[in-house]
C-alpha cells in the first residue's frame, strides 16, 4: 500500500526517498532538454516528458495531502475552512519566497525579459503569455508549468476538501478530457506550441492523473486498485508506442495528433512508477540519498537553471559542456538556497498545522493527556513531509 513505513529515509524523516529520487530524474531531463536540444523520436522531447512526471507527483501529493487533512478534520469537528486557509498560508511559504526573490534578482540584474514581463510574471500568467506570443521566451520559460500549479492550487483544494467524494472522480475525468479537448481544437485551428499545451485548460491532464493516483490509493480493495493501475501501464505504453510511430512517420493530421496527446503517455505509464516508488519497489540504486536529497531541492533547481544558462552566456549554445555547467551551478545555488533560505521559511509551516493537534480525554488514573498525532498516516495518504 501506499506510504508504507519501510519507505522512510534513514534519517527519519517520512519521506519516499524513491518518489524524491524521480524528482531528480525529471529535473535532470528538463535541464538535459534545454542545454543539449536532443532531436529524435526517442529524446527529442525528453524535457516534457520529464515535466509531466512532476506534474502527476504534484497531483498524487498535493491530494493526497488534502484528503488526508479533510479525514482528520471531519473526524475531529475542526472548520474545513480553516484546513483551506491553512494550505494555502504553508503553499505561500515553500513558492513565494524563492519564486520572488529569483524574480527581483533578474530585475536587478536587468535580465530584458523578465522586466519587459514582470507583471505577467509576478501574477503566475506565464503560460498565457507564451501562448499569446507563440514562441519561447527565455530564461522565464520554463516558469510557466509554475503558473498552471498555481492554477491548480488555487481551485483544486476547494474541491477536495468541500465536494462529494464522488465528484472528484468527475473533476478528474472533466481535467483530463478537457485538456485532451481543448489541445485538439487548437491544434485544428492551427494554433502554436505554446498555444496548445501551456495554457492552464490544456495543461491539466497529468495534474489530474496524480489526483486519480491519489484517490486510488484509498480503494480499500488492493486488486481494484492494482487493476486500474495496470491498466494505465498498459494504456499508456499503447500510446507512447503510438506516439513514436507518429513522431518517425508521415500520416495525415500528424501534428495535430502529435500535440493533441501530448505527454499525456507519460501521464499514464508515470502513474504505475510513481505508485512502485511509494512503496520502494523500484530499482534499489533510486533510493540513493544523493538522488533523494537533490529531489529536496529541485524546485530551486527548477527555476534557477535558465537563468543560470542565461548568465553563463548559454543562450545560443548547446553542448555536454553546458548541461554540465548549468546542472552543476544550479544544483549549487539550490544546495544553499535550501539551507539558507527556504528551509528556514520553510519550517514556520509547523505553526499551522494543516488539521491542529486536540487534545484526547484520557480516563482518570491514566498517564496524562496524550495528543492526536499529527499525521494520520491514511493507506494512501501522501505524507506531509514529502510536501517540501
Amino acid at each position: 500500500m501506499l506510504g508504507e513505513p519501510d519507505t522512510q529515509a534513514p534519517s527519519g524523516d517520512a519521506r519516499w526517498p524513491q518518489l524524491d529520487a524521480l524528482r531528480t530524474l525529471s529535473l535532470t531531463a528538463v535541464v538535459f532538454q534545454h542545454t543539449m536540444r536532443p532531436q529524435g523520436a526517442l529524446l527529442g522531447d525528453i524535457g516534457a516528458r520529464g515535466l509531466m512526471v512532476f506534474f502527476v507527483i504534484s497531483g498524487f501529493l498535493i491530494t493526497g495531502i488534502l484528503l488526508d487533512a479533510r479525514d482528520r478534520a471531519e473526524a475531529q469537528g475542526v472548520a474545513k475552512r480553516g484546513v483551506l486557509a491553512r494550505f494555502y498560508i504553508r503553499r505561500f511559504l515553500r513558492i513565494f519566497p524563492l519564486y520572488y526573490a529569483v524574480l527581483a534578482i533578474a530585475v536587478l540584474l536587468h535580465e530584458p525579459s523578465t522586466r519587459q514581463h514582470l507583471f505577467e510574471l509576478a501574477t503566475y500568467r506565464t503560460n498565457f503569455l507564451l501562448a499569446r506570443l507563440g514562441h519561447n521566451l527565455p530564461p522565464v520559460t520554463p516558469l510557466w508549468s509554475l503558473a498552471v500549479e498555481e492554477h491548480y492550487y488555487l481551485v483544486w483544494p476547494l474541491i477536495a476538501l468541500f465536494a462529494r467524494r464522488a465528484m472528484l472522480w468527475q473533476a478528474v475525468g472533466i481535467m483530463v478530457i478537457g485538456s485532451v479537448g481543448m489541445r485538439a481544437w487548437i491544434a485544428v485551428l492551427g494554433g502554436s506550441y505554446q498555444a496548445i499545451t501551456m495554457p492552464t485548460y490544456a495543461a491539466v491532464d497529468g495534474i489530474a492523473l496524480g489526483c486519480a493516483l491519489a484517490l486510488l490509493g484509498r480503494e480499500p480493495d488492493d486488486a481494484v486498485r492494482e487493476r486500474w493501475l495496470r491498466r494505465a501501464l498498459v494504456l499508456g505504453i499503447i500510446l507512447v508506442i503510438i506516439r513514436m510511430a507518429l513522431k518517425m512517420g508521415a500520416v495525415p493530421y500528424r501534428a495535430i495528433a502529435l500535440d493533441t496527446l501530448n505527454m499525456l503517455p507519460i501521464g499514464l505509464v508515470s502513474m504505475w512508477v510513481i505508485d512502485r516508488a511509494t512503496r520502494g519497489a523500484l530499482p534499489r540504486w533510486l533510493g540513493h540519498w544523493t538522488l533523494a536529497r537533490l529531489g529536496v531541492m529541485s524546485y530551486g533547481m527548477y527555476v534557477f537553471h535558465r537563468y543560470v544558462m542565461h548568465y553563463l552566456g548559454f543562450d545560443r549554445v548547446r553542448g555536454l559542456q553546458v548541461f554540465a555547467s548549468v546542472f552543476a551551478v544550479s544544483a549549487v545555488l539550490a544546495i544553499v538556497s535550501w539551507y539558507g533560505f527556504e528551509r528556514p521559511i520553510n519550517n514556520l509551516k509547523r505553526f499551522w498545522p494543516y488539521v491542529p493537534r486536540l487534545p484526547i480525554r484520557v480516563p482518570d488514573g491514566a498517564l496524562g493527556p496524550v495528543e492526536a498525532p499529527d499525521y494520520a498516516g491514511a493507506r494512501g495518504a501522501a505524507r506531509p513531509e514529502q510536501i517540501s
